[in-house]
Formats: structure tokens, sequence, C-alpha cells
């Protein structure tokens, strides 16, 4: 049985003879996965979101039949699978079959330890709404408007925000710049097949930076008709942009150290441990575009760590007016946490319960609960701090990340 048009579908247990599956469905999608459904809810919620958003922007043709996606733990299970389904390829983050019978193929965890997020979901699924509306599509039109749309890509309150650097490419975007790599477009639109795309190294990196190029532009819509109408040439990016080649590498070069550079930093400050280049990096960023959000969280979070508790929000605060930005989110949360080191405990409440109302979307939504409970616990509201804490456990899918808060709550209930 199946509800059509449910957000959250129907969850149906079930073990098959290979001793993982569980299958969790809903209106555009069937996944299969060997990971907590609590989790997989969120995952489900989260693509569908991003396939009503998408849909409706940027492609005519959506689907009926829902898309199977096996979505598992580890990479080599993955890859196991994919290899046993017929497929002999490396599937790295995420492999998209765009066969007779489309599937995706993905995982949790790289086999390195990394997580790959819900930007490999978007990125696939991407392609499948490709595949639908385009004929003939070239690899690098096929991979770069993917990879632009899916990555860095998410849901805030039902809706999508897209057009935001994704820094670890553009911190090689930007190294590879740096040591007299030439920004070409003429060459990006040669790169029809896979082989070829896959050769040139910074394929992936200035394909995405094109595409955010259009889009920040007001191209895209555009492109995207005129490509679908007259085929994926240079000359049809000329005439939709009204410049030669040449003016489009200069101006993409531009876009990308005004609008990817900050990322690039912002990439070198989360890599490093010093706080104080941590704090460098940060700035540098924010030299070069004063309003990006990542950098000045993280700025913030710099002083927070430093006990600098009011510095912290004073950061913080001009972003509580972006409702519909991505880190509003966490703006809240960190918000809540500087109050709550200074053991004002009622405002403190007040910014975790304002974060709870935007979590919907993020899978470790749960640990806000146990920051909620604390706060009901000093306020002296012990059966507030018992419900809270109990929810924490019920919808903590990932008990492992946070064992001694687990214990903890469970200690006090």
């Amino acid at each position: 049985m199946r509800k059509n048009g449910c957000l959250l579908g129907l969850v149906i247990f079930f073990f098959c003879t290979c001793g993982w599956a569980k299958t969790y469905t809903s209106q555009r999608f069937i996944i299969d996965s060997n990971l907590d459904t609590r989790y997989l809810r969120i995952i489900q919620l989260n693509i569908e979101a991003y396939y009503e958003n998408i849909a409706s922007r940027y492609f005519t043709k959506g689907w009926k039949k829902p898309l199977k996606i096996y979505y598992l733990e580890k990479q080599s299970d993955a890859q196991e699978l994919l290899n046993k389904h017929g497929y002999k390829r490396e599937i790295g983050y995420g492999y998209y079959t765009g066969s007779s019978k489309p599937a995706i193929y993905t995982h949790r965890f790289m086999d390195n330890g990394g997580v790959t997020g819900l930007g490999t979901l978007f990125h696939e699924i991407t392609h499948h709404f490709i595949r639908l509306n385009y004929r003939k599509v070239p690899t690098w039109f096929n991979e770069g408007l993917a990879t632009f749309l899916g990555e860095q890509t998410r849901i805030v309150k039902g809706k999508l925000t897209v057009g935001r650097p994704n820094p670890w490419r553009e911190r090689i975007l930007r190294n590879m710049i740096e040591n007299g790599q030439q920004i070409n477009v003429r060459l990006l639109t040669k790169l029809t097949t896979d082989s070829k795309f896959h050769k040139w190294k910074p394929a992936y990196h200035v394909a995405r930076a094109f595409f955010y190029w259009l889009s920040e532009t007001n191209l895209l819509d555009k492109y995207l008709k005129n490509v679908q109408q007259k085929g994926y040439g240079l000359p049809i990016l000329e005439e939709t942009a009204g410049k030669s080649y040449r003016e489009i590498n200069k101006e993409l070069l531009a876009f990308i150290k005004t609008s990817c550079y900050p990322a690039a930093y912002y990439e070198d400050g989360c890599r490093t441990k010093d706080l104080e280049q941590k704090k460098t990096f940060f700035e540098k960023a924010l030299e070069i575009k004063p309003d990006y959000q990542p950098a000045i969280l993280e700025l913030a979070r710099c002083f927070y760590k430093n006990r600098d508790y009011e510095e912290c929000r004073v950061l913080l605060k001009p972003m509580l007016d972006d409702l519909q930005s991505t880190k509003y989110r966490d703006t809240l949360y960190l918000m809540g946490g500087s109050y709550y080191a200074e053991k004002i405990y009622a405002k403190a409440l007040e910014y975790y319960e304002k974060a709870w109302e935007y979590s919907d979307y993020n899978e470790y939504k749960h640990e806000l609960a146990y920051w909620i409970a604390n706060c009901h616990h000093y306020l002296e509201d012990p059966e507030n701090a018992k419900q809270w804490y109990k929810r924490f456990l019920e919808e903590n899918w990932d008990p492992k990340r946070r064992a001694k808060w687990v214990a903890y709550a469970q200690d006090y209930l």
C-alpha cells in the first residue's frame, strides 16, 4: 500500500536475502538502505523537497514512477552492490545508472571516513532530471549543471537555496588559477564525453563555476532554453551572453575571484587547527565578500572558542535578519550556545527553540533537543527536561556520535 502525494511516505520494513535492506517508499523515490530509518526519514524529506523545487524552477519534465536509490552506509557496500548489478566502474561519491532502469547508488561514508552528504544525492537526482529533459547531453553540461544545482544546496522551510560556492572545489580552483591555470570555456564546451571530461583535471570545478556564473548573472534560464532548442556548442553560449568566448573567460575569471575565492579561504580556515590562523583565513574571505555567511559564522565560532561570547554575538546578530539563509539555523544554535556558556539559560532556550523550528531538514535536529532539555533542567523545569531528553533519545539515529549525551539523558530519565 502507498499514499501518493504524502511527503514523508510509508515506511516498509523487510529483510532481503542479502540480509541488510530496508525499503523506504514515498511518492517520487524508493530507498533501499542499511541505515537507520529515522535517518532515512530526514533524507526522504530533503529529496522530496528538492524534487518539488527543482522541477518547478529548472525542468519541465519530472517523473511519476519512483526513482530507485540504493543508499548504503559505506562506500565499499555501495561498490559491492554496484558490481553485483553489473556496473563495472568506481562509484566514488555516487553513481546514476541512466539506463532503462535508472537508479542511484550512493553511501553515507567514504572508505576514508569522509561523509558524502546530501549534495551527492541532489547531484545524482539532477542527472535523472537532465536525462528526461535533454537529448544527447555532453558530459561537461551534464556534470556542470548537476554539480551546480546539487552541491551546497540546502532546504530551508521547504524552499531550495542554490547559488552558493562549494569551498573545497573553490580552493582547488583558486590554487590552480594562482598557479597559472587558464579559465577556458571554449575548452570546456569541447569536453563532450566522459573520457575527455575526466582527462582535464579542472573540469568539474570550472564547469560548476560556469553554471554558478550563469545563475548569478541571470543568464541560466535563458541558456537552458537555448541549448534545448539549438544545441550545446560554444556559439549558443556566446549568443546567450551577447559576448565572445574571450570576454566570457574574463568575466568568469573575475567572478571566480570575487564569488568563489572567499569560499577557498573559508576552506583554508576550516582545514587549519590553529585558532588564530583560522581567524586570519575567515577574515581574508570577508575582505573579499563581507556578507559571506559561512565565514561570518566560523569567525564567530572562533570568538566563542576563545570565550569572547559578546563578540561572537555581535558577529552573528546581522545574520538573524536572513530567515531564508542556509546558515540561519546554525546562527541561532550558536547564539543559544553563547548564552548557555554564560549560564543565561532562559536566553539560550529562546534561541534553541527558534533553531528547532528551522531544523526539520537537518539530519542532526535531535541534538538540539538535548540542549533544550538541559536548559529546562537548569531552569528547574524537570518535566519539560524529561520530555526533551526523551525526544532526543527517540530521534537519535546516531547514538555513537554523542554517547555521553545519550548516557546522561538515559540516567536523567
